[in-house]
């Protein structure tokens, strides 16, 4: 169904520079086929900027990002590459500043078939918010845990539910 949406207008595309747009990259398997569908149509470069950092860490309080296994998430997939395998140097990838968020990010674009990624900030992200980070929860992508705003994991909330929808009248 997703597919469907995606016709390209080939004058539109070929010969030129595009900037896509999205507000993350959870697996990003769909998003390949659409950078490639973009390529295959003329484009000349195809760069990404997502609104939001990497997702390193798979959210435990919703089902976006909630995937059989974490390596399903595009940023763990390319940690477990560069031969990142246990928690603790997770937080090396979700620093920005740090060689081995820089290396993640080039595997991510590589992966993708990009000619250019780059994630946002977590920090801008949280200035473009407005509230103290303490009030966001930030878990899946810098693993910080519990915010003020995260729901209890006590055991009656372990699994998310939805919120159950008004009756029609």
């Amino acid at each position: 169904m997703a597919r469907m949406k995606l016709i390209p207008i080939r004058e539109l595309i070929e010969g030129r520079r595009l900037l896509f747009c999205e507000d993350s990259i959870v697996r990003g398997t769909q998003l390949k086929e659409t950078i490639r569908l973009l390529f295959d149509n003329g484009a000349r470069e195809v760069h990404m900027r997502p609104a939001c950092p990497p997702l390193v860490h798979g959210c435990k309080f919703l089902n976006f990002s909630r995937s059989k296994s974490e390596l399903d998430l595009a940023a763990r997939r390319a940690i477990k590459e560069l031969g990142g395998k246990s928690k603790n140097p997770l937080e090396r990838f979700a620093d920005p500043d740090s060689p081995s968020h820089k290396a993640m990010v080039k595997r991510i674009e590589k992966r993708l078939g990009l000619t250019s990624l780059k994630y946002q900030r977590l920090d801008d992200l949280v200035s473009a918010i407005g509230l103290p980070k303490e009030k966001l929860c930030t878990y899946c992508w810098d693993g910080a845990e519990p915010c003020e705003s995260c729901p209890s994991r006590s055991p009656s909330r372990a699994k998310p539910t939805r919120p159950r929808r008004a009756a029609k009248k």
